[in-house]
């Protein structure tokens, strides 16, 4: 539970608009919040050096991407990737992301 709560603050209560906005078209926004993130899992969870690094690296590539975009497609969710769906719908697929990289991290390191 605690990876989750790391998630909630550092996907929400630590990004400031700067980052939210400018993380896809700029590599700096998404470095500077997928460190915060990354801060924010690792102090709740003291996982290792490589599981946090897993973390920052999927994030990033998330974030920095179009992967949920593609990754719809693939399943055949292209309507569901615009109004009156998104953008709700593409933060949730994105979250869920999220979370299984780190449920599944969690199962690893534990």
């Amino acid at each position: 539970m605690d990876w989750f709560i790391g998630h909630l603050i550092g996907d929400y209560l630590l990004q400031t608009d700067w980052m939210a906005v400018n993380k896809k078209s700029r590599a700096l926004p998404c470095l500077v919040h997928v460190g915060i993130y990354t801060v924010a899992i690792g102090v709740l969870t003291w996982w290792p050096w490589w599981a946090l690094l897993v973390v920052a690296a999927t994030h990033f590539v998330q974030d920095r991407t179009h992967v949920i975009l593609w990754w719809m497609r693939v399943m055949r969710q292209t309507g569901f990737t615009k109004p009156p769906f998104a953008p709700w719908s593409l933060i949730v697929v994105d979250n869920v992301w999220h979370l299984v990289v780190l449920y599944t991290l969690d199962r690893v390191v534990d």
